[in-house]
């Protein structure tokens, strides 16, 4: 399904300008959890307009602020990924090829109950990181 991005910038108080909803447009209708690079080549020649790296860059970072997208690191140091998947989720990284695929919050046991209620955990998110199955 489709999501409409323009509706969905406007729900979160965003003004649309040609390159939020280029940019919004391909978030929301990918699953590939793309750096800013790849956003970057992805939506380039989408306007009839040269669109900037620092373009691109800032309206990332909108976009974030504004509850649209989330940032994802899978690894320490390493650069964001964005993710339209704002709903409570984990990540596999398939290390033979670098994809990341959501898993499903709940798929994964809660760690909370094994803390003893010495601490109070507000969230969470758990990278797994492995060579996904051929026939998956």
């Amino acid at each position: 399904m489709l999501i409409a991005a323009d509706e969905m910038l406007i729900s979160r108080g965003v003004r649309l300008t040609p390159q939020r909803l280029v940019i919004a447009e391909y978030l929301l209708n990918t699953d590939c959890h793309p750096t800013a690079e790849q956003v970057f080549d992805a939506v380039a020649n989408a306007l009839p307009v040269q669109l900037s790296k620092a373009t691109v860059y800032n309206t990332l970072n909108m976009l974030v602020e504004a509850g649209v997208i989330q940032e994802v690191y899978t690894e320490p140091g390493g650069c964001a990924r964005y993710d339209a998947n704002t709903m409570r989720h984990h990540h596999f990284v398939d290390t033979s090829t670098g994809r990341i695929y959501d898993i499903p919050f709940e798929q994964v046991p809660t760690l909370e109950k094994s803390l003893d209620g010495k601490y109070k955990v507000k969230n969470y998110t758990v990278t797994f990181y492995g060579d996904r199955a051929e026939d998956s």
